[in-house]
């Protein structure tokens, strides 16, 4: 069978990227099969075969492509920051802007459901280094909140960016249920909160208040 030419090689594997990464978002790891996402691509298994080599390399893929979308909105973004308060506050407004992303229009929870079993090892190694790294990122900019003397949380630094993430992954995983203004109004009640119990002036309460 001749080889496809690369251009159309790239348009076929970018199809199945696309319904599967939704299909995953939805259903989760365990709820989707191959024949699920050929026939979502309107492609043979064969020729989904010809991409990945299997479920798992489609699916680690797919969870690539949802870091890469919050690393994009929050965390690539809260690095270059130059003032660490204002670094914190990408936790909510990058997120306001990734919920409008129709990427994850149709959901992503389905990332949270990998089942814990010796074949997902790589696939759950893959979303606790993502997690683990996203923690340092957050714990780094509020250290450094912390020793400008622009938030109090002394001793609290990790288990607050620990908070927070978990905070992130409460607001992503039922996105489904919630309009785009809900979503900014939660997002922005966090922020705010957030701002009251560590803020040390009224400017960053401001500061907060604009989100």
């Amino acid at each position: 069978m001749p080889r496809k030419p690369a251009h159309e090689q790239f348009d076929t594997q970018k199809v199945i990227e696309e319904q599967a990464f939704s299909l995953f978002g939805r259903f989760g790891y365990e709820g989707v099969s191959i024949g699920d996402i050929a026939k979502a691509a309107r492609l043979s298994k064969g020729a989904l075969y010809w991409h990945f080599s299997g479920k798992d390399a489609l699916y680690l893929s797919c969870l690539q492509q949802l870091h890469a979308i919050f690393e994009q909105y929050v965390f690539t973004p809260m690095r270059s920051e130059t003032d660490p308060v204002r670094g914190v506050l990408h936790v909510f407004t990058g997120l306001q802007t990734l919920m409008q992303d129709p990427r994850i229009g149709k959901g992503v929870a389905g990332y949270w459901l990998i089942p814990s079993r010796p074949e997902t090892a790589p696939l759950m190694a893959a979303q606790r280094a993502f997690e683990q790294n996203c923690i340092e990122t957050l714990s780094a900019t509020l250290a450094r909140a912390q020793q400008q003397g622009q938030f109090d949380i002394a001793g609290e630094v990790e288990p607050m960016a620990r908070a927070i993430i978990a905070l992130i992954e409460a607001c992503v995983v039922p996105m489904r249920q919630y309009t785009p203004e809900e979503m900014r109004g939660i997002l922005a009640a966090l922020a705010r909160t957030l701002f009251r119990a560590y803020a040390r002036s009224e400017e960053l309460l401001a500061l907060a208040r604009s989100v």
